[in-house]
């Protein structure tokens, strides 16, 4: 088996379920770094709080004693997961099961998931990424992040009014879900399409599109190559993301909740989140755009949003609202 390239001071791996490695966690709380260091760095804000940790878990709460084995879906929008070349992994759901993996002692291995019922318990012990809308047999805990299709423009952050976005022209990748919802709403805006992200947030930069449409997250992480570029408002309302366990792991996630919530409340999860996100707020419901409707209906046929990531093997993905319809979309 080929160990994978690490990432920073803590070594992050994918593995196959049939053969996977483990990785030492480390930490440091993240005031008396900031104290020292300024912004610490996601390593930094992790560096001696888990040695100080005695494991909390064992089998048969977890499948292996000492090990936190983490279900990650590789297809999730960037930057959620990154796959280099190489096949080693980086990204906000990584460094966020490492530092909760951190809370609760224990060392962290990696296995790549497509159905979250199905592996946790056999091949894995969580899931990053969950919502409310996963498969029976999921119970989601705690909440790290926020699922929602997402307005950019050139200025600052904000929440746009629909009357802003009326007829304007709006950059989407061709054949994406967000481009299937554009369609659908009553913006009656132009639609320009692209081949990936970037070249929409290009043609936003240049002032050939006067708004780029797309999963939030991922926006996000695009905007901080350009100095002027801003979210400005979602489609529809943020759903939670937070952590899959067993549903029936009572134990596990009890404790992984409290990790979830002490990572999020210690301010580790700010500096993931400042990142990969950059200064992006917090998304809930104030960060729709209101009055949008969008007619009903499932997206169909979608193809997930991408953008040309240096050095990855897979771009952003925007596949993460493929079950939204009219009712959760109008202001």
């Amino acid at each position: 088996m080929t160990r994978n390239k690490t990432l920073g001071r803590c070594g992050v791996a994918l593995l196959s379920a049939a053969a996977a490695v483990s990785l030492a966690g480390c930490s440091n709380p993240v005031s008396a770094l900031q104290q020292t260091f300024g912004t610490p760095s996601v390593a930094e804000a992790r560096a001696k709080q888990a040695a100080a940790v005695s494991p909390q878990l064992s089998a048969p709460t977890i499948i292996k004693d000492g090990t936190l084995t983490v279900g990650l879906d590789t297809s999730a929008s960037a930057p959620r997961c990154l796959t280099s070349h190489d096949g080693s992994m980086q990204g906000y759901d990584i460094d966020m099961a490492c530092a909760v993996a951190d809370e609760l002692g224990l060392q962290v291995e990696f296995v790549s998931v497509s159905n979250a019922s199905q592996a946790l318990g056999q091949t894995c012990d969580v899931v990053m990424g969950a919502s409310a809308s996963s498969t029976g047999g999921v119970t989601v805990v705690g909440a790290y992040a926020e699922d929602a299709v997402g307005f950019f423009h050139k200025g600052s952050e904000q929440v746009a009014a629909k009357e802003d976005l009326v007829g304007k022209t709006i950059g989407v990748q061709d054949g994406s879900t967000s481009q299937q919802l554009l369609k659908r709403s009553d913006l009656e805006a132009r639609q320009e399409s692209f081949e990936n992200l970037n070249d929409a947030f290009d043609a936003l930069e240049q002032g050939i599109v006067d708004y780029v449409l797309c999963d939030a997250f991922s926006g996000a992480y695009l905007q901080a190559g350009y100095g002027d570029i801003a979210f400005c408002g979602s489609l529809n309302v943020p759903q939670s993301v937070g952590v899959g366990v067993a549903a029936t792991n009572t134990e596990l996630q009890s404790a992984v909740k409290a990790a979830v919530d002490k990572v999020t409340s210690d301010g580790v999860s700010d500096v993931v989140r400042s990142r990969w996100l950059g200064g992006l707020t917090p998304l809930g419901d104030a960060s729709q755009v209101s009055g949008i409707e969008v007619s009903a209906g499932t997206v169909e046929g979608a193809t997930s949003d991408t953008t040309e990531v240096e050095g990855a093997a897979s771009g952003v993905q925007d596949g993460s609202t493929a079950g939204t319809n009219a009712a959760d979309i109008a202001g």
